[in-house]
């Protein structure tokens, strides 16, 4: 997608390099930096309690899984107010604050220390915006999906299911809403346009340059009654990539720690993610 992904989309590659280069010569030991890093993942939508997910990779010479961080000093503080929002731990690395919600438009600052170490972070909430979405008259199985008029960030797409039955005027839900793949051949998409996802898609991306008003596509599941529910988010160019990428690297088999060394990031001294994000959810019933 672009031209520099070589260079954090295979970061085993300067690693073969290394082999290669040095089996011309001498035998030569990597040196590797003991130092480990604090990764975060933290996605502030517009109205809702964050939750930050915290832990500690080991540095790239060493083996081991990522420990979570339970002790630490985590805050996010509002840049235009100055107010300041403690987080608490709950389990396993995950922090919350039910009392915060984060606003669209206002740019928030996260700092977080532990140990020895301290990261931090800056992001901006996008502006809210409207949008609509109908299942298409001729093809009750395609969703037409109105995109919104004036000018927006980037957008990510995502769609939940759930199948339901009537008993007399009442809806009767027969399982849970989960997130479903979509069928998509709309070249407003990057999905299209760069063709390195696979479908079908778990995510449609739509760059924020895109000119198209409408955007179709086909839910995985159509047997029976079903609702659907449409999750489109208004995302920071950086979040954009970062969650692009990352399906990129879910392709190619790549998890756990790989996810964060193969990511570019926008924490200060760490790794991860700290993300500004507007979701509108719309939901159709078939």
């Amino acid at each position: 997608m672009w031209a520099t992904r070589i260079l954090f989309k295979r970061p085993f590659f300067l690693l073969i390099c290394f082999a290669f280069l040095a089996g011309c010569e001498e035998s030569i030991e990597p040196k590797f930096t003991d130092d480990s890093k604090i990764a975060v993942t933290a996605e502030l939508i517009a109205g809702q309690p964050p939750v930050i997910h915290i832990v500690e990779l080991n540095s790239i010479g060493k083996t081991g899984p990522p420990k979570t961080i339970e002790d630490a000093e985590v805050i996010i503080q509002d840049l235009q107010t100055k107010e300041i929002f403690s987080f608490l731990p709950l389990s396993n690395g995950y922090w919350k604050n039910e009392r915060f919600q984060a606003q669209f438009g206002k740019a928030y600052q996260l700092n977080i220390k532990s140990k020895n170490q301290e990261v931090n972070a800056l992001c901006t909430i996008p502006l809210s915006f409207t949008a609509n979405a109908e299942l298409n008259d001729n093809n009750r199985s395609t969703i037409r999906l109105n995109l919104p008029e004036t000018n927006v960030p980037a957008l990510i797409i995502a769609l939940e299911s759930r199948s339901y039955r009537m008993e007399g005027n009442s809806i009767v839900y027969l399982d849970d809403w989960k997130y479903i793949t979509m069928e998509c051949e709309d070249p407003a998409t990057d999905n299209i346009r760069y063709g390195e996802l696979s479908a079908p898609y778990f995510k449609l991306f739509v760059p924020a340059k895109a000119t198209a008003r409408q955007l179709n596509f086909t839910p995985e599941y159509q047997n029976g009654m079903r609702k659907f529910r449409i999750h489109i988010k208004s995302v920071e160019p950086t979040y954009y990539k970062y969650v692009y990428d990352y399906e990129y690297l879910k392709k190619n088999n790549f998890d756990g720690a790989n996810s964060f060394i193969g990511l570019q990031s926008n924490i200060n001294n760490g790794l991860g993610i700290f993300a500004g994000v507007y979701e509108k959810v719309i939901e159709l019933a078939k």
